[in-house]
């Protein structure tokens, strides 16, 4: 009986999208060859036709109880701007990726942007506005709703954007397989040549790691979460795993920091089945994790650092220091890291003195505001005030009702101590250093996962009578907050793809543009080479960035012809000047590359004119400049210049400054 009401209102539906999809293709051919900018017309077609879209499919969804207030108007444009970035990002695969003809490509966008945009509204704005679910189904809904929109956006944009100057280096890690690296164990660089090998040598392939990576990381979230409280409430931690920034950006930027979160909330869920179920087979989860984890980066020991100090502190879980578990556990983590320890003995420790003298004897900075800004970046401003909130009215948080005990309340049990010293350990720490040393914007994220579970608590329930105003205004700003971050990671990946009306181009961020910038300097190089008779080196002039772009970029283009060797093994760095290159040192030794021909490449003139170049080589050619240019709009500025026979000083590089990372 109810399937005709169904029905019918799915054709109804369907014929919404059929009419509204036929204005998009209109309009779109039309502002195109007004506006010749394809952002601008895909944009604009399909800002018309959303509106009428959304007016009809109004019209015809089950009526609505009351009228629209202020938060279902900003959640309908929300819903809006979301489908555009997620068009964007299908038209980029389609045109770009894919080489369909842009208009082709535009009516597939159109006719699925506008079904998407129908339904989403029949599924989440429709109901919201009749009352027609109970508030927990529509929760359900709304989880699955910003899951899906989280996953979508970084599937439609992992291959679309340039990669970052740091993504680029750990390419370049992969391109030089090893056990070890100076600045970072080896998980970033074997991760990225596994799935260059599976997808071949692309942007999405190079970042494919970090989505797997955030899988892991969200399962082990919900796994925690639902142990702790329930289901429902590990269905929240998940949608934090997806929106919050951190862990959003760790889903879709590869880095050592991407496979650290992921055995870091692997180790936090076996932590809490040690102290919490007395669980003895957790600690070889929690040995694994820890193995993975320091293979990653070595941030994870202060996880174990932290855990430690709770072990001992706690009299009921310090009874498994008498057992052989944990020691077994200590062996399996050894095990795991063995590669970058024997790489360390191979090489001095030369990676575990840069992470520890060099950083703690490197200039002094006072960065405590940084470090404040980058914890607001990460976990959002509203993160910022839960924590708060959670601190000072830890006794009234809510009680879950089905299999938890309201005489145990997290705020008197060792749930909630657990959890937040295992959160406020390795923050306190970060924050101590800031003191004195530069804060780095992700040296916190991994932390922020122990966390998540009493956050996704005061999600999941309603706003506790007895608790705060700050602990009440937390628990209703969190749909919105979830909201605005996926809006601003829409748009931000549709500026770095297809760009955005208006909003020009920084000058020379990352490698905005070098999808054609690195094939240029490829035809000067393949130019001079012919030209000069001798082979040349590529040589960025900066620590890494530079020469670890070009390596990735150069041979990208149609039309370039490939040489016979691989760019990575023939673009080296500033190191041969005296400066600091990082494993460029090691990639490249100075005293092996006498005799050689270069083709200098940097970010200003000055720096191709520094006497540190003049005392190394023969001769020198003039200094050129080579624009970037992206979508049409200037993006940077490069020199280059040609310089030959090559000699080494005796002179080595000033010593190691630490990496972004």
């Amino acid at each position: 009986m109810n399937s005709r009401p169904d029905s019918t209102l799915f054709l109804r539906l369907s014929g919404v999208v059929l009419l509204a999809a036929g204005l998009d293709v209109m309009l779109f051919h039309f502002a195109d060859f007004r506006l010749h900018s394809l952002a601008s017309a895909h944009m604009a077609s399909f800002a018309f036709a959303a509106i009428v879209a959304m007016a009809l499919s109004a019209r015809i969804c089950p009526p609505a109880a009351h009228r629209l207030g202020g938060g279902e108007i900003m959640a309908i444009l929300a819903l809006v701007a979301l489908v555009m970035f997620l068009r964007g990002g299908l038209l980029a695969v389609l045109s770009v990726s894919a080489a369909m003809p842009v208009p082709a490509a535009q009516a597939i966008v159109a006719a699925v942007s506008l079904a998407t945009l129908c339904a989403a509204y029949a599924y989440l704005i429709g109901p919201l506005r009749s009352d027609a679910l109970a508030d927990a189904e529509f929760r359900d809904r709304f989880i699955i709703a910003v899951v899906a929109c989280s996953l979508l956006l970084r599937l439609l944009y992992l291959g679309q954007v340039e990669l970052i100057f740091e993504e680029a280096y750990y390419w370049n890690y992969a391109q030089h397989p090893d056990i070890g690296y100076l600045d970072h164990p080896l998980m970033v660089a074997w991760t990225i040549k596994l799935f260059i090998s599976l997808f071949g040598d692309a942007e999405f392939a190079v970042r494919s790691g970090a989505l797997l990576f955030w899988f892991i990381t969200a399962y082990f979230s919900y796994r925690l979460t639902s142990e702790i409280f329930d289901r429902a409430v590990g269905r929240h931690a998940v949608m934090l795993v997806a929106a919050l920034p951190i862990f959003f950006s760790f889903g879709w930027f590869i880095s050592p920091d991407a496979p650290l979160a992921a055995f870091w909330s692997m180790a936090l869920y076996f932590a809490y089945r040690i102290v919490q179920k007395d669980d003895r087979r957790a600690w070889l989860g929690f040995g694994l994790a820890i193995g993975l984890g320091a293979s990653s980066k070595y941030t994870v020991f202060l996880l174990v650092a932290a855990f430690g100090l709770y072990v001992l502190a706690d009299r009921q879980t310090r009874q498994h220091l008498l057992r052989r578990e944990p020691y077994i556990a200590l062996l399996v983590a050894l095990l795991l890291f063995s590669p970058v320890i024997i790489w360390n003995l191979q090489n001095d420790l030369a990676s575990f003195a840069f992470q520890s003298q060099a950083r703690l004897a490197s200039n002094a900075s006072f960065s405590l505001p940084r470090f404040i800004l980058n914890v607001l970046v990460n976990v959002t401003p509203t993160g910022v005030m839960t924590l708060l909130a959670l601190l000072l009215y830890r006794n009234n948080l809510p009680v879950i009702e089905a299999g938890y005990d309201a005489a145990a309340a997290p705020a008197q049990t060792r749930d909630y101590r657990l959890l937040m010293w295992l959160c406020l350990f390795p923050v306190a720490v970060f924050g101590v250093l800031s003191l004195t040393r530069t804060s780095k914007l992700n040296w916190t994220g991994p932390a922020w996962l122990a966390l998540l579970p009493l956050v996704a608590l005061l999600m999941s329930t309603r706003p506790v009578a007895s608790a705060g105003r700050l602990m009440r205004w937390s628990q209703r700003a969190w749909p919105a907050t979830v909201l605005v971050c996926l809006v601003l990671y829409g748009a931000l990946f549709h500026y770095l793809s297809l760009g955005l009306p208006g909003a020009p181009y920084p000058h020379n961020l990352h490698l905005i543009g070098w999808r054609d910038f690195g094939p240029e300097v490829e035809r000067l190089k393949t130019r001079f080479e012919r030209e000069t008779g001798e082979k040349i080196l590529v040589v960025g002039m900066d620590r890494n960035r530079i020469a670890s772009g070009l390596a990735f970029y150069r041979d990208r283009a149609d039309g370039v012809a490939r040489s016979a060797t691989h760019p990575a093994l023939d673009t080296a760095s500033v190191h041969l000047f005296g400066d600091v290159a990082l494993m460029y040192e090691r990639w490249f030794p100075v005293d092996r590359q006498n005799g050689k021909t270069m083709l200098l490449i940097g970010e200003k003139e000055t720096v191709l004119e520094s006497p540190a170049i003049r005392s190394r080589v023969e001769s020198l050619g003039e200094i050129h400049q080579l624009d970037v240019r992206k979508n049409g709009r200037t993006a940077g500025r490069y020199y280059y210049r040609l310089v030959r026979s090559y000699h080494a000083e005796e002179d080595a590089p000033g010593g190691d400054k630490g990496s972004d990372n």
